[in-house]
């Protein structure tokens, strides 16, 4: 086509021209808006989300399917035994199909899973021992997000053996360890920085936990707030473990849909008034805050026979190799479960497995104060022989079992003292105010209990509960790896640095009186060598005639021709002036005080005065910014604990 030619749009600038311009303020716009968006960063997190959130939700179906396949085969069908299950709202206590119980099995399948459990976990990966939540928090803090490959299979095959055989461990622990270890391997296959493979450990942990507990707002906040003892939290895994969890839960959500069970009823069965579970008697509050003190004593119970019976019993026992000692916890917990069987009847036996059975009994209200009493401490025994002699499963369902025991203790009690109308609330209240005080989680045990049991009308109890136990246990916790806070993580060592400088002046750590020697212009070599051979500084300040600053010499500069004795009389100081050294002023902050002393290449700065830039009037060194630090850190670090 020609130029002239109708059609062509080369000279029809009202047309070609707007259409050109059109389209380049389009494009701008759109760059614009991606820069302004962050859209690369954006969809990269939304990419390792999907992907993390997609392999948790089918990891959190799997998992499932595989304890109850374990159980209904290791435990159940052998032994005739059928513990009260969750989401019955008929359940009652020795209501359960128990007619053929075969106690003699009920005690060996618990010695059997433990031998084969241990085997697997001490020949092949001993960082599964245990419950797996701390391993994560271990990874993110000491590792730099690393979960090994083999631990992913190891540990669930080990979960499902030691919760099939009727270990009383949940699955939390093993769910954040197997979800964690995708994310942590995905990092490897993409070569990530440390820090995205440790938001990459958490993500898949919330991912897991998010779909299993149908909770993807609390699983998020749960892995960035279990790493820490105080009230601290990984802001930064927020948004991944957001993006995860909420597609682990769909994924998981859809798996039980299209098997045809019933989705977003929560875990439990609630009474059928639910007005109960609403808090609308504020006067019920001193009592929510007795049963803060309860969840915390008992906590502390807890947690010292928890760890007690690990140090003082299981690790004496040196005549038993690693791999047996679960073995011997699993003969402890059948014994246990005989005798609760013998003494409380049939409903005595479920202090194995996870438990929620039990709390379905005491939302029901059909468990006698005295029987709540013995479940609750009976519970505590049983988590600790089989988690603290190296079994493998999760802490959180047997806290909240205990919680919930404590809660319906003290609902019932006020119950009958015409204190309270109902139980029920107290039972859910107190699973919350238990686990987030021994696991220092308050602000995800409010959110997690309202996910679970679907119910968000007890927010401000939970929180009163949560915040007594927390604040009166806060020197002790369920999870070893746990840190103070983010200052006393290595996965944010260096973090703080540049914020504690900036706080500090140079004029509040220089040193005034004991200055070096200054260096007048002209002198020789020989008399420097006298000068700095008596002094113990490394920088000296060469002032001129009128004691004005013209510049340092540094003693590195000295050495490099003090054996050449020939030209002592003949160099002088000027031949030795380092120009890169910068000043510092005693308004500057020690950041910028250490960033001049990196560059210049030197272990002291001359500090001047600003309204004589060349009268020098201190000296700061390396040394000086590093104690400063340190006295900063200290203090910090005290300030936490007052």
């Amino acid at each position: 086509m020609k130029e002239n030619e109708p059609g062509n749009t080369r000279d029809r600038p009202g047309e070609a021209g707007e259409g050109r311009s059109l389209r380049g303020a389009w494009l701008g716009w759109l760059a614009q808006l991606v820069k302004l968006l962050d859209l690369k960063a954006t969809g990269r997190w939304m990419v390792f989300g999907l992907l993390i959130g997609l392999v948790g939700g089918l990891g959190a179906l799997a998992f499932e399917g595989g304890l109850e396949f374990t159980q209904k085969h290791l435990l159940y069908h052998p032994t005739g035994f059928h513990p009260a299950r969750a989401g019955d709202p008929q359940a009652g206590f020795g209501q359960e199909e128990n007619l053929a119980v075969s106690w003699w099995l009920l005690l060996l399948i618990p010695v059997l899973g433990g031998a084969v459990s241990g085997f697997l976990i001490f020949t092949w990966a001993p960082e599964a021992e245990g419950h797996g939540t701390d391993a994560m928090v271990k990874s993110f803090h000491r590792l730099n997000g690393m979960i090994r490959r083999r631990v992913v299979p190891l540990k669930a095959v080990a979960s499902f053996i030691t919760i099939g055989t009727g270990g009383s461990a949940g699955k939390e622990g093993p769910i954040a360890q197997i979800g964690g270890g995708f994310g942590s391997m995905l990092a490897d296959w993409l070569k990530t920085s440390r820090r995205d493979r440790r938001l990459m450990l958490l993500a898949g942990a919330s991912a897991g936990l998010g779909a299993i507990f149908q909770a993807p707002l609390g699983a998020a906040l749960f892995a960035g707030e279990v790493l820490y003892k105080e009230t601290d939290m990984e802001v930064d895994a927020l948004v991944p473990c957001l993006i995860s969890s909420i597609v682990g839960y769909w994924i998981y959500m859809m798996g039980l849909s299209g098997m045809g069970l019933p989705t977003g009823e929560g875990l439990f069965a609630m009474p059928p008034d639910p007005r109960i579970m609403d808090f609308t008697r504020p006067w019920e509050l001193p009592i929510y805050a007795v049963l803060g003190v309860v969840c915390a004593l008992v906590g502390l119970v807890y947690i010292k026979f928890f760890y007690g019976s690990r140090d003082r019993f299981f690790h004496k026992l040196s005549f038993i190799p690693l791999t047996m000692r679960p073995a011997v916890g699993g003969l402890l917990l059948g014994l246990l479960a005989v005798f609760l069987g013998d003494t409380l009847g049939f409903g005595g036996a479920n202090v194995l497995g996870g438990g929620y059975g039990v709390i379905q009994l005491a939302i029901n209200g059909t468990l006698p104060i005295w029987v709540m009493a013995v479940l609750a401490f009976g519970k505590i025994l049983a988590t600790s022989f089989t988690i603290s002699s190296g079994g493998s499963g999760g802490v959180f369902a047997p806290s909240l079992v205990v919680g919930a025991l404590l809660g319906g203790i003290v609902g019932n009690m006020a119950v009958t003292l015409g204190l309270a109308q109902h139980a029920a609330p107290f039972v859910l209240v107190g699973m919350g105010g238990f686990f987030g005080g021994v696991a220092k989680v308050p602000i995800t045990s409010v959110i997690m209990v309202s996910e679970m049991t679907k119910s968000y009308g007890l927010l401000a109890p939970l929180m009163l509960v949560c915040t007594v136990s927390f604040l009166l246990i806060r020197r002790w916790t369920l999870y070893e790896e746990q840190v103070p806070t983010r200052l006393d993580s290595q996965a944010h060592r260096g973090d703080f640095v540049a914020d504690f400088l900036q706080e500090l002046q140079v004029g509040e750590v220089m040193e005034t009186r004991n200055l070096p020697p200054f260096i007048r212009t002209g002198t020789p070599l020989r008399d420097i060598m006298h000068l700095v051979s008596q002094d113990e500084h490394e920088t000296f300040p060469v002032v001129d005639g009128e004691g004005r600053m013209v510049g340092v010499i540094t003693l590195a500069e000295v050495r490099r021709v003090i054996t050449e004795q020939v030209i002592w009389d003949l160099v002088v100081v000027e031949e030795f002036l380092q120009e890169q050294v910068e000043p510092v002023f005693p308004s500057h902050d020690l950041h910028t005080a250490l960033r001049r002393l990196t560059r210049g290449s030197v272990e002291e700065l001359p500090v001047v005065a600003e309204e004589e830039p060349e009268r020098v009037v201190g000296m700061i060194s390396r040394k000086d910014v590093i104690a400063a630090y340190d006295r900063m850190v200290q203090s910090a670090g005290q300030g936490q604990w007052s």
